[in-house]
């Protein structure tokens, strides 16, 4: 797995203002990943020429006003695909079996959440996702953002809702810019604790060297904000630059104790491991 500072953007009430006709496609063009077994096919559509923002932090309202902790803003190619999950099938399994597909691809996680931390469901439904058939309980929801790194660069993000009535819907965007997105993209310090809390283990581009740390200190700001976010969590630092790695961390505050250097030895960069 591969991943800035806090930022945030105005947006429109609907995030994919168009300037030129929007498609209905079939269910399976274009899409990287495939869709739950018998789900039906409720809503697609696709613009080829989008002004598409991708939200990947925590959204509210100010001012009446959208804003997203974290966004990218470009035009490309948009996919929107929103399925009826078959009764008898939760939520999560329906979520996992996407993920799961996309986390096979290479990628960088960009933010992930569940239930109530990802807030309101109505701003998701309506406003982000557009499409108010997605509006339900907030503890009922996830949402991830995943960009695939094979080219053609892509965006793909994942909502998944449980209405009130027991329905289950999935919801995908698909976003391939026009020119790949070059900037520095960094997950949310939460949405690596998920990831670490899930799989036990944490891959990361940390690499100290002698044309600037720039990098290897963001990756390391944020494992330290996760490490403060969970005072019981203690790691394994496993790489060639886990004694660097493990005295910067104790510098910016994480204590010793919580810290050891382990014995892999990932190909590159640093991999933490869950004691």
């Amino acid at each position: 797995m591969s991943f800035l500072p806090r930022y945030s953007l105005a947006m429109t009430a609907v995030l994919t203002a168009c300037f030129s006709p929007v498609y209905a496609i079939e269910p399976d063009s274009g899409l990287v990943i495939n869709a739950f077994p018998r789900a039906e096919l409720v809503n697609e559509i696709r613009n080829p020429s989008a002004d598409h923002v991708v939200v990947f932090g925590s959204i509210r309202r100010i001012n009446n006003q959208l804003r997203a902790e974290r966004e990218v803003r470009a035009s490309g190619d948009l996919i929107r695909a929103t399925f009826e999950i078959p009764a008898g099938h939760e939520r999560t399994e329906a979520f996992n079996h996407a993920k799961s597909q996309l986390l096979a691809m290479p990628h960088r996680m960009l933010f992930f959440c569940e239930g109530r931390e990802c807030g309101s469901s109505s701003l998701w439904a309506n406003q982000v996702l557009d499409n108010a058939r997605l509006y339900g309980p907030e503890e009922n929801q996830a949402y991830l953002v995943v960009r695939l790194d094979e080219a053609p660069q892509r965006f793909v993000s994942l909502y998944a809702i449980t209405r009130g009535n027991r329905r289950v819907y999935l919801h995908v965007d698909q976003f391939t810019p026009e020119q790949s997105v070059d900037q520095a993209l960094y997950p949310t310090a939460s949405t690596l604790l998920k990831v670490l809390q899930a799989e036990g283990e944490l891959a990361l581009p940390v690499e100290f060297g002698e044309q600037g740390n720039e990098v290897a200190e963001a990756w390391l700001g944020l494992v330290n904000r996760m490490m403060r976010s969970d005072i019981r969590l203690r790691l394994t630092v496993n790489g060639a630059q886990a004694p660097e790695v493990v005295s910067r961390l104790i510098e910016l505050g994480i204590r010793d104790q919580r810290l050891e250097i382990g014995v892999d030895q990932p190909a590159t960069g640093i991999l933490f491991k869950v004691i």
